[in-house]
């Protein structure tokens, strides 16, 4: 019997999403790794985030007050990459991001693919639209 054959867009879309889970979380780990090794180049204070939540601090603002003077805001790392809380924020973003990245490839090779999937692509651009907006913090579910 034979094997269906795989669509391009979505092997592609895979291949996308693959290499950058992995990217992120290599970034993710070298930046736990230094965080650790050099707590002070670090926006929150990681030697007191655990005294902190083990206190009962379950308010996340209030342990971001105590450990880090107060949340930055969303997308904190872009302003703060120099830090290693923020280089391992930037690899979570990379990490989330990577599905919508995948999805633009995808619409690209669906409107290459004869015949044109027309309906796929639309799917794929809402949804890849709403991980975007997700990801700058206009969309909140």
């Amino acid at each position: 019997m034979e094997k269906p054959k795989v669509p391009l867009s979505q092997l592609v879309y895979g291949q996308i999403v693959y290499w950058l889970s992995i990217i992120a979380a290599l970034i993710c780990a070298i930046g736990l790794a230094l965080s650790i090794g050099f707590p002070d180049d670090n926006l929150l204070k990681p030697q007191y985030l655990f005294g902190a939540i083990w206190k009962g601090g379950s308010d996340p603002l209030a342990v971001w007050r105590e450990v880090g003077g107060g949340f930055p805001g969303g997308n904190f790392w872009i302003n703060n990459l120099n830090t290693w809380d923020g280089f391992m924020a930037f690899g979570f973003a990379i990490g989330c991001s990577s599905a919508g990245i995948g999805l633009l490839a995808a619409i690209i090779l669906f409107f290459r693919e004869k015949p044109r999937s027309y309906k796929w692509a639309l799917l794929s651009a809402f949804v890849a639209s709403l991980i975007f907006l997700s990801a700058v913090g206009i969309y909140h579910v």
